[in-house]
């Protein structure tokens, strides 16, 4: 193979290193932090998040501000969604890129640790007695388990116990869940799914023996004879929406 002319060899090499340069500032835009759903201000409403709103504050009082909590919000509010704009003007010029090199970042690190975190359950009732058949990360309830304990599944129940997002597919998965329940559980009346979620103790309070306060949320009762070809039996009073929905934890 014939040598390359001299100024040919030197524009290739300029080439490959531009090309090498625009590699790295898009990939480095791309990294740089970005709220993004970070953004939804009914999110920080979330014990976790106004937790740390609250830790932050105190610890600004330090550097001279003297606002509320509430008023950080507003400010941090006005300046990630400027940020957020900039960030995306950046990014740009360059998502063709990465949509076919696969260099997209669809999700965050974690930001701080989940003090406020939910559990889901399942029970049902058969003869007027609850019986737990599935509680996430217990051993001893486990009903299902090979679907719901998958690594895509409990980033889904994760999703449903913060808060009350995605409704419609929440009630789809109780639905599915109950179409199962109805044939491995015969004698059963209803299915209800429900999260239980605490505050984390800390090592003090765990090493005193202290129990979390459970709260029920999300519950949702679901009659399992319409699943067999029945008629719909008597209606069940969710218990957790009745009372306070506070107990200790086991």
């Amino acid at each position: 193979m014939p040598a390359l002319p001299p100024w040919l060899e030197s524009a290739r090499r300029w080439i490959v290193l531009a090309l090498i340069v625009a590699h790295i500032v898009a990939i480095s835009i791309m990294a740089f932090p970005s709220p993004g759903g970070g953004l939804n201000r009914r999110d920080w409403k979330q014990p976790t998040v106004q937790a740390e709103f609250d830790a932050w504050n105190e610890r600004l009082r330090a550097f001279g501000w003297t606002g509320t909590s509430s008023e950080l919000q507003d400010e941090l509010y006005g300046i990630a969604r400027s940020y957020a704009s900039a960030h995306h003007q950046l990014k740009k010029p360059f998502y063709r890129y990465y949509e076919c090199c696969g260099t997209a970042q669809s999700w965050r690190m974690f930001v701080a640790p989940h003090m406020h975190p939910s559990r889901f359950q399942l029970r049902i009732r058969q003869e007027k007695v609850w019986y737990v058949i599935y509680e996430a990360r217990d051993p001893d309830h486990r009903w299902m388990g090979h679907v719901l304990d998958h690594d895509r599944m409990r980033s889904v129940l994760f999703r449903y116990g913060w808060g009350k997002k995605y409704p419609k597919t929440y009630e789809q998965l109780g639905d599915w869940l109950a179409r199962h329940a109805a044939v491995d559980f015969p004698d059963a009346e209803v299915l209800q799914v429900r999260y239980a979620s605490y505050r984390s103790l800390s090592p003090e309070q765990v090493r005193s023996g202290e129990r979390p306060k459970i709260r029920w949320q999300r519950s949702r009762i679901i009659q399992l004879g319409p699943f067999r070809g029945e008629t719909p039996g008597e209606p069940v009073d969710d218990e957790d929406e009745s009372d306070s929905g506070d107990e200790e934890a086991p």
